[in-house]
């Protein structure tokens, strides 16, 4: 989030370049943690509940538009807002500065005493940073050169985002279509042998994949879900199948409603379905 400090007012923009000023009114007090400099700010917005970056809670709170429901949620889903690096002063220009030096200067003009502004701190060691991300279950974390510029809207290997990608052994008990082939999957895990729908992914799927599946997946289909609770799917154009074919996927979390965030399918599996489980 670019958060545009100029006369005592404050914009917010996302990555996407949408406006998001009215959602996060924690951050009209900016102007007065600067000092009455003027400034051009990047960092994240997170949600913290049980000390802990929850994804849910920062969606949530983004797709809040009226103001009742902005009021409502800021007081219940309070943000912070992690910053780590400036891109403009005043009249000055930093991007061509390396982040060391933006760094330094964010450290000095800052007033970090509200709960809804936070510093990120840099570590020199990596390794033992991402050991301690994959012990508290985080999402992982971003290694950057210290004599980087600021890049903006650019993909380059000046800063490298590693994430912690979770593995998890799932069954396929159904599938949607797109143009006659097979789309997504719908993945279950067993739990007292009853079958809990936890998403459905369809990112890591080959060409190849596509067509196998499109042929084989109809032979197992059923015309009711085998999912214990099925409205939990909620995808109306979904085909069941029986639970027998098995998949590895990796996943960013789990989301608060028991279903995997951002599920990439790994490899086809031939053990017993019954080893997939919660």
């Amino acid at each position: 989030m670019l958060s545009y400090i100029e006369d005592n007012k404050v914009r917010l923009i996302n990555k996407r370049l949408n406006p998001r000023t009215i959602q996060y009114p924690e951050l009209q007090l900016l102007p007065q943690l600067l000092s009455g400099h003027n400034a051009v700010l990047d960092g994240e917005i997170i949600v913290l509940k049980d000390g802990r970056p929850s994804f849910p809670s920062v969606i949530r709170r983004d797709q809040c538009s009226s103001s009742k429901s902005i009021s409502y949620w800021s007081q219940y889903l309070p943000i912070t807002y992690m910053l780590f690096d400036i891109v403009f002063l005043d009249d000055l220009n930093l991007t061509a500065l390396p982040f060391s030096e933006r760094y330094d200067l964010l450290t000095q003009i800052l007033d970090f005493s509200s709960p809804h502004l936070h510093l990120v701190e840099n570590f020199s060691e990596g390794r033992s940073l991402f050991e301690a991300v994959k012990t508290n279950e985080m999402e992982g974390i971003v290694a950057k050169r210290k004599s980087s510029l600021y890049l903006p809207g650019k993909h380059h290997r000046e800063w490298l985002k590693i994430k912690y990608r979770r593995s998890l052994n799932c069954v396929i008990a159904g599938y949607t279509m797109r143009s006659n082939q097979v789309n997504s999957l719908l993945l279950g895990l067993f739990q007292d042998e009853q079958l809990i729908y936890v998403g459905r992914a369809g990112s890591g799927l080959s060409e190849s994949d596509r067509q196998i599946l499109s042929k084989r997946l109809p032979s197992l289909a059923v015309p009711e879900s085998m999912f214990v609770r099925s409205s939990s799917v909620g995808i109306p154009t979904a085909i069941f199948t029986r639970p027998l074919l098995t998949v590895r996927v990796e996943f960013a979390e789990w989301t608060e409603h028991m279903q995997l965030r951002s599920p990439v399918i790994k490899e086809f599996l031939t053990i017993n379905p019954q080893q997939c489980t919660i």
